[in-house]
């Protein structure tokens, strides 16, 4: 059987080469064959290019085909509204051939067809649309993501797939137990003043981190008794109210633990345990307690008044009494551990995005006035070894044309070289030596202050470069006008940077382009991507609380039948 079905296609092979079926479209496809090549193959009928675009017949010799090779990256190609275009003379009705596109990281699309003597343009076929990816990791990251569970049995989105590892960790978990049950959270925060009240940063987190406790197949409902009036953090009357306050929280949690049956009470910080521990009691349900914060590092380890040590004698009581205490910090997790008598099984760190604080304004006019610049002058920052290698001659030049155009801009090259003493000079004959200064070595300090007030960072080397400098930049915010011959693999021309050639014009054109363009929208966007890279979601948040809400029940119920 194996022996006839060979001989078939060898028949099959044979008659298909010597009758082959004719071909009775016209067509023309683009292939990327690697980052550097792309291929094309076409077939096009006489009778079609004898008469292209309406003409009478074109006698020979007649025009040559031509496969116009498009960049149409973002846009929707109408025929005339690419970026760019290259031309490959192919001469032949049919074939195929290749190429090297002109950039990596675009769109391409291609035609075939002929030009005319009047300049026009007749395409015969189109092609598909590729993208040439980059020779390198790409600079187009996102960070959204589908995670598919196991022992979840879910199916749900993720905001940021760096948070990976943590819904493996909790799925195995998960999957370990005999039967992982849809786990109904009371949360408990207690409002005794602005900061704790359900107005507050800290109740709407919550209320967030509630509604995040669904995808994972869990319930969580948010309480938020308050205090009759809010108390000054040293009341004496702060400990009658939270007792009195008990009595409501207990009433409200029996009566919704009777239509929706709880399996864990989690307090946040002790104010919140001291009502919500009797209920835990009563309704014979595990505690988890939060600290935020213990009374030693809110007091800054000062000698403590009676309130206070009143205070962390709750916060022990509160520490004892709870199966699980999760903590943000390392800190906070051992001052639990040696002030509290915790053991460290007991005490786990889960990062707390709940009390974020925005960070200190940078001021950037002080900086300037510090370097006597104008604070709305734009400023063009250089670092490192004033030489020929790098490209400080070009930039100098570069500066002397641009100060003419624009009669604000200030450049600042940080460092020292060889050309230093030289190029100071020649800024000065120039009549632009106070738009132009050479400050030497400065402090890491000095030079992050100057980054931050800068508008871009010019690297205009004639030679392979160190990226660190470029890395840095981007880092905050700031574009980079560097060359191709710097070799930055980091910069993606018209996203966080522009690429020049080691010339005075190209290098005259990118300073005018940044200047007037920063690229401001893509930098935003870049960093905004960054920070939800090296940050903590939310999500990430919910996975680790809801693996320990899991844990617990589970020592809970083998505690209950052990």
């Amino acid at each position: 059987m194996k022996a006839s079905q060979k001989r078939l296609r060898e028949i099959a092979w044979k008659v298909g080469k010597h009758y082959p079926i004719p071909l009775s479209t016209d067509y023309i496809a683009l292939s990327m064959v690697s980052p550097h090549l792309g291929q094309v193959h076409w077939h096009v009928d006489e009778a079609l290019i004898q008469t292209a675009g309406g003409r009478e017949e074109i006698p020979p010799p007649r025009p040559p085909l031509i496969v116009r090779v498009y960049d149409v990256t973002d846009i929707l190609f109408d025929g005339t509204n690419a970026h760019g275009f290259i031309d490959l003379e192919v001469n032949r009705l049919a074939g195929n051939h290749y190429f090297s596109p002109p950039r990596l990281g675009r769109d391409y699309l291609a035609e075939i067809g002929r030009h005319f003597d009047d300049g026009a343009f007749y395409p015969f076929a189109r092609s598909n649309t590729v993208f040439f990816e980059h020779d390198r990791p790409t600079g187009n990251y996102q960070t959204g993501s589908l995670f598919v569970g196991g022992a979840l049995q879910r199916t749900f989105p993720v905001e940021n797939v760096f948070d990976a590892p943590v819904y493996e960790r909790m799925n195995q978990a998960l999957a370990e137990m005999d039967k992982p049950e849809s786990l109904s959270v009371a949360l408990v925060l207690v409002g005794i003043d602005r900061e704790t009240g359900p107005e507050s940063t800290l109740a709407d987190s919550l209320q967030k981190f509630s509604r995040r406790v669904s995808q994972f197949g869990g319930h969580a409902r948010l309480f938020t008794p308050c205090l009759d009036e809010p108390q000054p953090p040293q009341s004496e009357h702060l400990l009658t109210g939270l007792t009195r306050l008990s009595k409501t929280l207990v009433r409200d949690l029996t009566a919704a633990h009777r239509k929706k049956p709880f399996s864990i009470l989690h307090c946040h910080d002790w104010y919140s345990a001291v009502a919500g521990h009797p209920a835990a009691k009563q309704l014979n349900l595990p505690l988890i307690l939060s600290l935020h914060s213990t009374e030693y590092e809110r007091t800054h380890g000062y000698e403590r008044n009676r309130l206070s040590a009143a205070i962390c004698e709750q916060e022990k009581a509160a520490v004892e009494a709870a199966r699980l205490v999760i903590t943000p910090h390392s800190s906070t997790r051992q001052q639990v551990i040696n002030l509290y008598g915790a053991s460290p099984d007991k005490v786990v760190i889960i990062p707390d995005v709940f009390t974020e604080h925005a960070e200190a304004p940078f001021d950037s006019n002080r900086v300037k006035r510090e370097f006597e610049m104008p604070p709305d002058a734009p400023l063009v920052l250089f670092a490192g070894e004033i030489s020929h290698a790098a490209g400080a001659d070009l930039l100098l030049e570069a500066a002397t044309h641009v100060c003419r155009k624009h009669d604000a801009v200030q450049f600042l090259l940080a460092g020292d070289g060889p050309l230093k003493g030289e190029l100071a000079a020649r800024a000065h004959h120039g009549g632009i030596g106070h738009r132009c200064r050479f400050l030497g070595d400065v402090s890491s300090e000095t030079f992050e202050s100057l980054l931050a007030v800068a508008d871009f960072v010019a690297i205009p080397a004639r030679t392979w470069q160190d990226e660190d400098l470029a890395q840095l930049a981007v880092e905050y915010g700031k574009p980079v006008l560097t060359t191709h011959q710097a070799g930055i693999h980091c910069i993606v021309h018209g996203q966080n940077g522009l690429l020049t050639y080691d010339n005075p014009g190209s290098i005259i054109w990118g300073i005018q382009e940044l200047l007037a363009n920063p690229l401001q929208a893509s930098m935003q966007r870049l960093l905004a991507k960054k920070k939800a890279n090296r940050g903590v979601s939310l999500d990430n948040i919910t996975a680790q609380h809801y693996l320990y809400y899991a844990i617990t029940f589970k020592h809970r119920q083998e505690w209950a039948h052990g």
